[in-house]
């Protein structure tokens, strides 16, 4: 079994979908008597809208998908306040360790950077009105909204580039074979998602019937890897890429509780589990690779490690951050989280939540100082809602409904006691190690 499998079994989870038991998300605690100094935090977008409805999208089932109420690729209203709720326990989190004092925050206390998208602006407007309601908090972002932010996409933004045949070798490194393997590999979810698509009754099944070829949706196309001739984008065409666009879909239409999720065939929890174990698997091979999530990841890596310990004239660091600052909130998307992970070797299964960068969910980075010997050490944490939490637009609180927090283990750390710590100079150390210096900006 490769390392990739081993990393998207998925044992065991019971979701909280809507009509079942509610069952309490585990919480990770904070290490006794330690002090809780800052934090960073890494955080995909809120509920969107489908960011594109493509005609191949059209073709893979005989059903018309539903309609949102917005743009595509728009954060919805609902959304919004679904990051609210999540803010308000980041703001119960953080006061209850001390780290904020009641009320709002003095300047520069809380500070919010977000990626140039609508839906991201907007989840960061969402956080601060949740984590410090009443206050006014804004939230910043790069002033051209027409222009690429190196921050989270330094390729994209052509600071660094990738090479075609580094990235494909790399990408079937991490899968532990060809991408010709993965139709049979996970067979099973391939099947599933052409059962919730209706593949056979589609319009692209048809079409290749009347071609003399098998209907199969884990075959109509072949999994492929294309870096374009700049280096600046690398995607992934075929049944994988579109299992994991499509599952996607599927949870922010159970998030945006639409009433009929997935056409009503998608129920149960290892249905969930199964069916969303592709976009984990599309997500570990073109995010978390570590040759592809070096170049992606390491502005922001560097941008996590520098504001930690607040080392403002440190190269990486490229907010406005000031001394003052204890709680930095970025806001990105589930591949920047993916990038970071890969960096760090950091892997985690969500419990109540099939998948792994769901939205509203943040990678936190604490700093933590042991008072005796002023020790200071790193906890990396997921923050995140349940799919019974985001469907129902629960109200969460830290003793009777909390959101689920898992603590998360960095390869090559300690990763001591319960909250996994990390001694602060390991970290470094290892962040030194991971970053790609080309992608500096």
């Amino acid at each position: 079994m490769s390392v990739l499998e081993n990393r998207v079994r998925l044992s065991g989870l019971v979701l909280m979908l809507s009509g079942l038991t509610a069952i309490t998300a585990p919480v990770a605690a904070e290490p006794s008597g330690y002090t809780l100094e800052r934090v960073v935090i890494l955080s995909r977008h809120g509920v969107r809208s489908p960011t594109k409805q493509t005609q191949l999208m059209n073709d893979v089932t005989p059903d018309k998908w539903p309609q949102w109420p917005v743009k595509a690729g728009y954060l919805t209203p609902r959304g919004a306040e679904l990051v609210t709720l999540m803010g308000g326990v980041y703001g119960d989190y953080f006061r209850s360790l001390g780290l904020l004092a009641a009320g709002c925050p003095a300047e520069g206390v809380v500070y919010a950077q977000a990626d140039i998208d609508q839906r991201t602006r907007l989840t960061g407007q969402a956080f601060l009105d949740g984590v410090a309601p009443g206050c006014g908090l804004t939230v910043h972002n790069q002033a051209d909204l027409k222009k690429t932010d190196p921050l989270f996409h330094p390729v994209e933004a052509g600071v660094c580039k990738l090479d075609a045949a580094q990235t494909n070798k790399a990408i079937e490194e991490q899968l532990g074979g060809p991408l010709d393997t993965v139709s049979q590999r996970y067979a099973k979810p391939f099947a599933q998602m052409g059962d919730v698509l209706n593949f056979a009754a589609s319009p692209y099944c048809k079409s290749l019937q009347q071609q003399g070829k098998t209907c199969d949706f884990a075959r109509f196309a072949a999994n492929e890897v294309n870096v374009n001739r700049e280096g600046t984008k690398v995607t992934l065409s075929g049944p994988l890429a579109l299992s994991s666009t499509l599952g996607e879909i599927f949870l922010l239409q159970n998030a945006q509780a639409m009433p009929e999720v997935a056409w009503q065939r998608l129920k149960g929890a290892e249905n969930w589990v199964s069916l969303l174990s592709l976009h984990n698997v599309q997500f570990n091979l073109m995010a978390k690779t570590p040759y592809i999530a070096r170049h992606k990841g390491t502005p922001l890596l560097q941008q996590i490690d520098t504001a930690l310990t607040l080392q403002l004239d440190a190269q990486g660091q490229k907010l406005p951050i000031s001394a003052q600052n204890r709680v930095l909130f970025l806001g990105g998307h589930d591949t920047n989280i993916a990038n970071i992970a890969g960096m760090l070797g950091a892997d985690w299964q969500l419990p109540e939540q099939p998948d792994n960068t769901p939205p509203g969910g943040g990678l936190v980075f604490e700093l933590w100082q042991n008072p005796d010997n002023h020790q200071r050490y790193v906890a990396v944490k997921m923050f995140y809602q349940t799919m019974a939490q985001l469907r129902n637009t629960e109200k969460l609180d830290l003793k009777n409904n909390p959101a689920g927090i898992i603590s998360v283990a960095v390869a090559g750390c300690e990763n001591n006691g319960d909250d996994k710590l990390c001694e602060l100079d390991t970290f470094q150390k290892k962040v030194a190690k991971v970053i790609e210096p080309a992608c500096h900006i």
